[in-house]
């Protein structure tokens, strides 16, 4: 029976486009409900702009990588 190292478990998990999306659709949804104060719908919205950031950098990174594959198919 095959384990995992325990290296691995101590590794945070790896970032996930698909989790900050759902990260935030449910930030949205928390500041779309009008039920948080003020000061948690700043905190919400910041959070919400830093995984939209990262998703931004994240498919920029992958465009850029299918955009090299497109180029050396072509180059052939």
């Amino acid at each position: 029976m095959a384990t995992k190292s325990t290296h691995a478990k101590n590794q945070p998990d790896p970032w996930s486009y698909e989790d900050a999306v759902a990260t935030i659709e449910a930030i949205i949804a928390d500041l779309e409900s009008g039920r948080l104060p003020l000061a948690e719908v700043l905190a919400q919205f910041e959070q919400a702009v830093q995984a939209l950031q990262q998703c931004e950098s994240y498919l920029r990174e992958k465009r850029s990588q299918v955009d090299l594959l497109i180029e050396t198919l072509t180059d052939s």
